[in-house]
């Protein structure tokens, strides 16, 4: 067993909507059935929270002296108070994860030993199932590309890791500007620019995470203001090379249309084209 030399902080990030069960069992995943443990765990109030939510994180704070709570006064949106998260954290690798979604019990230890015997990496993700109520209600298995080479050629397209997958280097997402508030595609955006500062990437062919899908899911994906988003981001990966014009006319001509599909649309291409390799 590796993962001796690798000390590592968890990320996350809770707003008042969340519930407070799926937080729950989203830290019993983190903090309790992991074989490899967290060196720390940096948890970002997101603005205030609810009653409920407030009494599961002071459980959790009782009993593991390695949790950090990071109160925010105000609500930021989740690429704010990731910015502040990656600040706040003592270790240079960094995990992230959702607060209502499961981690697999050895996916740290998966990343942790990869990442010894690769530490030429800055990012290393991996795949995820889909799940609605429990997780043994699966909708799909999202498989992301593997080597360095085919995320740089994913990136050109659309997000090349499951976001709640990533274990990540501090100093290189600070010297690549850090997460930015860029509403929807936060960690696309962070992807781009480290891609331009060199950095390596990897995934691992493992499911990592239990991610929880359904409340809305295709609906905010098809929000008016993720075709801004997706601007700054093809803006970016063309003034840098990684995109020609033509790619990028491409890149805006599908978002558009995505945005305008009727709901039940989207649903399908996103389970079943989004998620090829």
């Amino acid at each position: 067993m590796g993962g001796l030399l690798v000390k590592f902080s968890v990320l996350m990030s809770v707003y008042q909507k969340e519930n407070p069960d799926f937080l729950r069992k989203s830290l019993n995943s983190v903090l309790i059935e992991q074989s490899r443990k967290p060196d720390e765990l940096v948890l970002v109030e997101d603005g205030p929270l609810t009653e409920e939510l407030y009494q599961t994180i002071q459980d959790f704070k009782e009993k593991f002296p390695e949790m950090k709570v990071l109160h925010l006064k105000e609500n930021v949106g989740l690429g704010e108070a990731l910015h502040r998260g990656v600040e706040a954290c003592s270790y240079d690798w960094i995990a992230r994860m959702d607060t209502d979604d499961i981690a697999t019990p050895d996916r740290f230890q998966q990343q942790v030993d990869y990442i010894e015997q690769h530490p030429q990496l800055d990012v290393l993700g991996g795949n995820i199932i889909e799940f609605d109520s429990e997780p043994d209600q699966i909708v799909a298995e999202k498989q992301m590309p593997l080597s360095h080479e085919e995320i740089i050629k994913r990136l050109q397209r659309r997000n090349p890791f499951c976001h709640m997958t990533v274990f990540f280097k501090k100093s290189s997402v600070l010297k690549a500007g850090n997460y930015k508030p860029l509403p929807l595609v936060e960690d696309y955006y962070l992807w781009a620019r480290m891609a331009a500062q060199g950095c390596r990437f990897a995934n691992l062919n493992r499911v990592l995470v239990y991610a929880r899908v359904g409340n809305g899911m295709h609906t905010r994906r098809s929000q008016t203001e993720q075709i801004a988003s997706w601007k700054v981001v093809n803006t970016f990966l063309l003034s840098h090379g990684m995109l020609n014009r033509g790619q990028y006319y491409q890149n805006m001509l599908m978002i558009r249309a995505f945005v305008g599909t009727p709901i039940w649309i989207k649903a399908f291409i996103y389970k079943y084209l989004l998620r090829r390799k």
